[in-house]
């Protein structure tokens, strides 16, 4: 059988299956892992700002169905508004969502916010 490269430490070996790249079962481990700290902490930033959002709208709603805010407060509480997750149409308007959270923009920088 011919030799193949381990994709984590570029030594040689010869595979005793045809599917098998890693010379062993914890360079394979630790090869996934490595790429799913890099995935981690690419999404780090914009999950930390998403999480952010989450928790301010979660602790303006509480137990309500909706309030009002304005956009200086949501800011001064530190809202990125720049960052969400989607956006959902409802009765002819946008609504820009953070998870279960949504928040429409009704008047002079007034925004209501509800769960979707």
């Amino acid at each position: 059988m011919e030799k193949i490269k381990d994709l984590l430490t570029g030594v040689e070996f010869t595979p005793t299956r045809s599917d098998q790249r890693f010379a062993t079962r914890e360079n394979q481990i630790r090869y996934n892992n490595l790429k799913a700290r890099q995935k981690r902490s690419a999404k780090a930033e914009i999950d930390r700002a998403l999480d952010t959002n989450r928790n301010i709208l979660r602790r303006l709603l509480n137990d309500r169905k909706e309030v009002i805010k304005s956009y200086d407060y949501l800011s001064g509480a530190g809202f990125n508004f720049g960052i969400s997750t989607h956006k959902i149409e409802r009765e002819g308007k946008l609504l820009s969502c953070v998870y279960e959270y949504a928040l429409m923009n009704i008047k002079d920088e007034q925004f209501l916010i509800t769960k979707t």
